[in-house]
């Protein structure tokens, strides 16, 4: 269980974090003055935060005047961005989905470049749909943009819209990818090193002992493709066994049920022989923690765990997972730079923009040293 004094520290910054999240989709017009807030229900649900929390978050966006709250009707958005100037160079930015911990500091890092050398942002969020994609590409499109920055959408299938990237590139218009790319398209991108992290998890792991490792990833989005890729690898170069059974997979569009308690107990049936596990995000690490202690498991003297984006979701008690570091700001702020360096470049098709980052792991204590057992 969560020590009492830990527990009201891990409240304050839930909320701490929701109210950034809700801040961040006000204030960069992922959702527009006027239209429909979240309900605490809906809030409640997406998080899996008490409703203290999310009450708490909520009042605070409502006393800064971010939101309205209509009795009877529901929550909508107040604010409107008095700086925002029409006439101002404009850039695209459309992302896939913008989950609760990652979304406001990358897109604080790309807005902190941008604005700086006076050009407005303009968000669109697909949801992981890649129809969505094409309609807000096309919407673009139409206006006089001077660069994109897209997260790619379902980004380990090829993509079907290819008319339209193939018109950015034939109007010259500087673009650059961020966490992932396209297979059929050749775009430079700014991600982590999805691979080598997956490879270098898995070799912590390795040389701790374990040899039953099993793994959670999510197959639709190019990063835990990549992770997946450097675990074999890993598990390969190191002679470790790999079984089919202990590998479970979900997907966005299955993610709420593959994550559920009863989605959870279904995956751990198939996973209970592994001495380790490598989870696809912090959020499923988080959603794994919990089903662990209602279990009566405990991290890492049962099981040990490790994650990707040190998001400091996944914490419990005095454990910490141990994470492979997101650079949240930074990768939004470099994404940024590099592509005002594209766009005083008439010849970027022809130039490498793209940028790694290297892998680092945060001080997490989630993995058992288990050599001794052997």
């Amino acid at each position: 269980m969560l020590k009492k004094g830990n527990a009201h520290s891990q409240d304050l910054l839930k909320y701490q974090k929701l109210y950034n999240w809700c801040r961040t989709l006000i204030t960069s017009g992922v959702i527009k003055n006027k239209d429909k807030f979240p309900s605490e229900n809906i809030l409640q649900k997406k998080f899996g935060y008490s409703r203290q929390t999310v009450r708490t978050a909520l009042n605070q966006l409502e006393e800064d005047g971010l939101i309205v709250r209509v009795k009877g009707s529901g929550t909508y958005v107040s604010y409107e961005n008095k700086n925002e100037d029409k006439g101002k160079p404009r850039v695209g930015l459309i992302l896939s989905y913008f989950s609760d911990y990652l979304f406001p500091r990358v897109y604080d890092g790309i807005e902190s470049v941008m604005t700086e050398k006076g050009y407005e942002i303009d968000v669109a969020v697909t949801k992981n749909r890649l129809n969505d994609e094409a309609m807000y590409l096309e919407g673009l499109l139409s206006s006089n943009l001077s660069g994109l920055i897209i997260e790619g959408t379902r980004s380990s299938f090829p993509n079907p819209n290819i008319r339209l990237y193939n018109e950015i590139r034939k109007r010259n218009i500087p673009t650059l990818f961020i966490h992932n790319h396209y297979p059929n398209q050749k775009f430079d991108s700014v991600e982590m090193s999805d691979a080598r992290a997956g490879y270098e998890a898995a070799k912590i792991l390795i040389q701790n002992g374990h040899r039953r490792i099993g793994g959670i990833f999510k197959y639709d989005d190019m990063q835990g493709m990549e992770r997946y890729k450097g675990f074999i690898e890993c598990l390969s170069d190191y002679g470790v066994k790999f079984d089919d059974d202990w590998i479970r997979w979900y997907s966005t569009k299955d993610m709420e049920e593959k994550l559920s308690k009863k989605g959870l107990m279904r995956m751990y049936r198939r996973t209970k022989d592994c001495t380790a596990m490598i989870l696809y995000n912090d959020e499923v690490a988080e959603h794994y923690m919990e089903f662990l202690e209602d279990r009566g498991l405990k991290v890492p003297e049962d099981i040990s765990l490790i994650s990707f984006d040190d998001a400091e979701l996944a914490q419990n008690g005095d454990v910490k997972i141990l994470s492979v570091v997101h650079p949240k700001y930074n990768l939004g702020r470099v994404t940024a730079r590099n592509l005002l360096r594209m766009m005083g470049d008439p010849d970027w098709q022809n130039k490498n923009y793209s940028h790694r980052f290297p892998v680092t792991f945060n001080d997490g204590n989630s993995v058992k040293d288990i050599r001794s057992q052997a």
